[in-house]
C-alpha cells in the first residue's frame, strides 16, 4: 500500500471513532436533560396553588393585605417568568446537541440546573410563608392567650405585694394599662382580617411582660438594699461625723456633712430612677453612692487613725531634734579644734552653720504643729502629713550630719596615713642604702645618685609639711603623690642595679671558661671590669658580657638568669 492509501484509512479510522464517541455523548446529554426535565416537573408539581386559593379567600385588610398582594406578585412573577426561562434553558440545551454544540448544551444544563434549585427555594418559601399567613390568626390567638396568662400573674403580683415595689408600683400599673390597650388593639386587627399588625402587637407585649417580669424581680432588692443597706450606712455616718465633732476633731475643708447631705440626695435618685423603672440608671447610681460612702467613712477613718500617729511622729522628731541638736554642738566643737590643726577645705565651717539653720526652722515648725494640736485647730491628717514631711527632713539633716563628721574625721585619718607612709618612705631609703652598701659598689650611676637625694629632699619636704602648725592636707597629698612615684622608681632602679651586679658576677665567670676556646674573651671580661669599677656602668658592663656569651655559647646566659629568678623566689 502507498503511504497516501495507508493516510487516508487512518483519517478514516478516526473520523469512525470520533463519531462512534460523539454518538453516545450525544445519548448522554439527551439523557441529563431528560433528568431537569423530570426534575422541573417535581418542582412545579410543588406549586402552593391551594394555599394561594385558601389565602385569596380569607378576609384580609392592613399589612396581612399587603402581605397576600406580594405573595401574588411573587407567584406571578414565578410562574411568568422563571418558568419560561427554565423552558428555554432546556430548549436551548436539546437544540445544541441536535446540532452536536456540545459545550453550547452543557453550558444551558448548567443554568438549568441551577435556574431549579432557585426556583425549588423560592417555592419552598413561598409556600411555607403562604401557610404562615393562612395559620396566623391561630397562631397569634394562641399567643395572646398565654401572654394573657403572664399579664394576669403579673396584675395579681403586683396587687399582692404593692410593698414591696414602693415607688414603682404607679409605673408598673401605668405599663399594665398600656398593656391592656395592646390587648383591645390586637382584638381590633384581629377582628378586622389584619394579622400581621395583629402579630406586631403580640411582639410587643411580649417584650413589655418579659421586661416587667423583670423589673418586678430586680425592684424589691433594690429597695431593700437602698432603704436598709445604704440608709444604715448614711445614719452611721451621720452619728460618727456627730460624735467626732463633739469630741473636737477637725476635717480638712470640712466637706464630710455636704458628703452625707449629697447621699441623701443619691439616695432619692436611686428612689426616681426605680420609680422610673430606669433600674440600669438605678445600679449606677447604686455604685456611686457605695463608691461615695467608703470615702466618706476613709475620711472619718484616716482622721481616727492619724491621731495616734501624728502624736507618735511628733515624739519622734522631738527626739530627733534633740539628738541633731547635740549632735550639731559636738561637730562645731569639732570643726572649731580642727580648725587650728589644720587648713579646712570643704566649707565645713558653711555647712554646719547652714546645717543649725535648718535645724533652727524644723523646730519652729514642730512647735508650730505640736501647738496647733494642743489648741485642736488643725485636722489630725494634715498635723501627720506636716509632721512626716518634717521627719524626712530631719531625716536628710542626719545623713547631711554624718557626712559631714566624716569628713571632719577624715582629716586626722588622713594625717596619719600619711605620717606612716612617710615612715614606710624613709624605711624604704634606708633599706635600698644598706642593700647597696651590703654588695660593696665602687660607686653608683649618677642617674640614680640624682634620684636618690632626689626623693630624700621630697621626703624631708613632706616631713616639714606635716610638722606645720596648720596642716594643709591639700598640699601634703600632692608631696606625698610625687615623694612615693620618686621611692617607687628607686625602688625599681636599686633592684634593677643589684640584678646587675649578680649577674655580671655569675656571667663573668661562666664566661671565663671559654677563655682558652674563644678569642677575645678576656679582653671583654676586662673592659666589663672597666665599666663596672670605673665608669659604674653595671648595665654596659652586663651587656657586654651577655652579647659576648650568647656569641661562645648561645642559651648560656638564659640559664643563668633563669637560676637567678629562681633562687630569687626562695
Amino acid at each position: 500500500m502507498t503511504p497516501l492509501q495507508i493516510a487516508l484509512i487512518v483519517v478514516l479510522v478516526i473520523v469512525f471513532v470520533v463519531g462512534i464517541i460523539t454518538y453516545f455523548m450525544r445519548g448522554k446529554y439527551y439523557d441529563q436533560i431528560d433528568v431537569l426535565d423530570q426534575k422541573k416537573k417535581e418542582v412545579f408539581n410543588q406549586a402552593p396553588q391551594n394555599e394561594l386559593e385558601e389565602v385569596r379567600e380569607l378576609s384580609l385588610t392592613g399589612q396581612s393585605s399587603e402581605l397576600r398582594d406580594q405573595f401574588e406578585k411573587k407567584w406571578h412573577e414565578i410562574e411568568s417568568v422563571n418558568y419560561p426561562k427554565l423552558e428555554n434553558y432546556l430548549y436551548e440545551a436539546e437544540q445544541a446537541t441536535d446540532r452536536y454544540r456540545l459545550n453550547e448544551s452543557k453550558k444551558n444544563q448548567e443554568y438549568a440546573e441551577q435556574m431549579i434549585e432557585e426556583l425549588e427555594k423560592e417555592t419552598n418559601n413561598l409556600s411555607a410563608a403562604l401557610k404562615e399567613l393562612i395559620e396566623r390568626e391561630q397562631a397569634n390567638l394562641e399567643k395572646i392567650d398565654k401572654i394573657k396568662q403572664r399579664y394576669h400573674e403579673v396584675r395579681k403580683s403586683l396587687l399582692a405585694y404593692s410593698f414591696s415595689f414602693g415607688p414603682a408600683s404607679e409605673s408598673f400599673e401605668e405599663k399594665l394599662n398600656l398593656m391592656e390597650e395592646d390587648f383591645t388593639e390586637f382584638s381590633e386587627y384581629t377582628v378586622s382580617g389584619d394579622h400581621e399588625e395583629a402579630k406586631q402587637v403580640i411582639k410587643r407585649l411580649a417584650d413589655s411582660i418579659q421586661e416587667t417580669e423583670e423589673q418586678m424581680d430586680r425592684v424589691p432588692d433594690l429597695l431593700t438594699k437602698i432603704n436598709e443597706e445604704y440608709q444604715a450606712d448614711i445614719e452611721d455616718l451621720q452619728q460618727g461625723y456627730a460624735q467626732m465633732i463633739e469630741h473636737n476633731y477637725i476635717f480638712p475643708d470640712d466637706y464630710i456633712s455636704g458628703d452625707i447631705e449629697q447621699l441623701a440626695e443619691q439616695k432619692n435618685q436611686i428612689l426616681e430612677s426605680i420609680r422610673l423603672l430606669d433600674l440600669e440608671a438605678a445600679n449606677e447610681y447604686m455604685d456611686l453612692i457605695a463608691r461615695n460612702i467608703d470615702q466618706v467613712y476613709e475620711k472619718m477613718e484616716l482622721e481616727i487613725s492619724s491621731e495616734i500617729k501624728v502624736k507618735e511622729l511628733l515624739e519622734d522628731n522631738k527626739q530627733a531634734i534633740y539628738y541633731l541638736r547635740d549632735e550639731t554642738r559636738r561637730l562645731l566643737a569639732l570643726e572649731n579644734r580642727l580648725a587650728q590643726s589644720y587648713i579646712l577645705y570643704h566649707n565645713e565651717k558653711e555647712k554646719l552653720e547652714l546645717m543649725e539653720n535648718q535645724l533652727i526652722e524644723a523646730i519652729k515648725e514642730y512647735e508650730v504643729i505640736e501647738e496647733k494640736i494642743s489648741e485642736q485647730s488643725i485636722a489630725y491628717s494634715i498635723a501627720h502629713s506636716r509632721a512626716h514631711y518634717l521627719f524626712k527632713k530631719l531625716e536628710k539633716l542626719n545623713s547631711e550630719k554624718d557626712s559631714l563628721a566624716q569628713s571632719l574625721i577624715d582629716y586626722r585619718k588622713e594625717e596619719l596615713i600619711y605620717k606612716e607612709e612617710m615612715h614606710a618612705m624613709e624605711e624604704a631609703m634606708y633599706d635600698m642604702k644598706r642593700a647597696l652598701e651590703n654588695q660593696r659598689l665602687p660607686g653608683l650611676p649618677d642617674d640614680y645618685l640624682e634620684l636618690f637625694f632626689s626623693a630624700t629632699d621630697r621626703i624631708e619636704k613632706l616631713a616639714e609639711e606635716l610638722a606645720q602648725t596648720k596642716v594643709a592636707l591639700v598640699t601634703v597629698r600632692k608631696s606625698h603623690q610625687i615623694a612615693e612615684e620618686d621611692v617607687i622608681q628607686l625602688s625599681r632602679m636599686t633592684e634593677e642595679i643589684i640584678d646587675q651586679i649578680n649577674l655580671i658576677e655569675r656571667s663573668s665567670q661562666r664566661l671565663y671558661r671559654f677563655k682558652d676556646e674563644h678569642k677575645g674573651i678576656l679582653e671583654t671580661i676586662r673592659y666589663s671590669e672597666s665599666l663596672f669599677n670605673d665608669d659604674y656602668d653595671y648595665y654596659t658592663s652586663l651587656r657586654l658580657l651577655k652579647e659576648k656569651l650568647e656569641n661562645v655559647a648561645p642559651g648560656v646566659y638564659s640559664e643563668i638568669l633563669n637560676d637567678y629568678e629562681k633562687e630569687k623566689e626562695l
